[in-house]
């Protein structure tokens, strides 16, 4: 893992040279550092920023200001969707404040991948490329969501361990008509401990 970092690591700075607007923001990351647990490959790695570069590493000993866990196509997919910082499936721990700015630093940062591997590889083959991973990432995403929704069809209908649409709106009804029914007898006990 550690000998893939190292291309990473220059091909993020060397856009990040691109965006001096980007760059300047990491300013605030000085001296911080992230860990990001990708958890299908039960790997760490520890990101800091020194003098507006991002240096990347697999040495755990660092202590981190903030601790993202996610799958890696999750993480992936943090720089076109920033806001999936904050969904269900990427765990985060310690500074939120921290999380936000991060968030904030990928919404404003346009890396184009296209153009960096054009610069490795000539336009020839750097369009080709980057459509093979877009088409990829789409992909997974659509098979990770038709996953789930199997899976919570699966669990609804076959074994019946989740409830379904009209259960659960049942269910909601039934609180809502119990809640009604407390606050009366709450009311009747009130009147009637104020007759006395």
């Amino acid at each position: 893992m550690s000998s893939l970092l190292k291309p990473i690591e220059l091909a993020i700075n060397t856009a990040l040279a691109q965006d001096p607007e980007t760059q300047a923001k990491l300013d605030q990351f000085e001296q911080r550092c992230i860990a990001i647990h990708i958890k299908d490959f039960n790997q760490t790695i520890t990101m800091s920023v020194r003098n507006q570069q991002i240096q990347l590493s697999t040495n755990t000993g660092q202590t981190a200001d903030l601790t993202i866990t996610a799958n890696a196509l999750t993480l992936a997919q943090l720089g076109s969707n920033p806001d999936s910082l904050f969904s269900a499936e990427t765990d985060i721990n310690g500074d939120v404040q921290f999380a936000k700015q991060l968030r904030d630093l990928l919404d404003g940062f346009d890396f184009d991948w296209e153009a960096q591997l054009a610069k490795v590889t000539g336009d020839t083959l750097a369009y080709p490329i980057a459509h093979g991973i877009r088409q990829f990432t789409g992909w997974a995403k659509n098979t990770h969501q038709s996953m789930q929704q199997n899976i919570a069809e699966y669990l609804r209908e076959e074994t019946r361990i989740l409830p379904d649409k009209s259960q659960i709106k049942d269910y909601m009804t039934d609180i809502d008509k119990l809640r009604a029914d407390f606050d009366r007898l709450e009311a009747r006990i009130n009147r009637l401990q104020g007759s006395n």
